[in-house]
């Protein structure tokens, strides 16, 4: 089964104070990777993802987009 996702700010422009961003990470060597929870802005978690980043060299870490499932009701 397809879904639809909604994005929880605009794709193409990001702006420091876009709400709805979360920490992605993945690991460098191994084929794991994950998201920290938490709502934040762009400035936000940018600046938070530097900072993980420089104390832990084993992990990749990146501000991403937080995309809403939409699923359709059914009957």
């Amino acid at each position: 089964m397809s879904g639809v996702f909604k994005f929880s700010a605009d794709p193409l422009m990001k702006r420091a104070n876009d709400k709805g961003y979360r920490i992605g990470w993945k690991h460098r060597y191994d084929l794991v990777r994950g998201f920290l929870d938490g709502d934040m802005t762009f400035g936000e978690a940018t600046k938070k993802a530097a900072d993980l980043g420089a104390k832990d060299k084993d992990k990749i870490y990146w501000a991403e987009m937080i995309l809403v499932p939409q699923f359709p009701k059914i009957g």
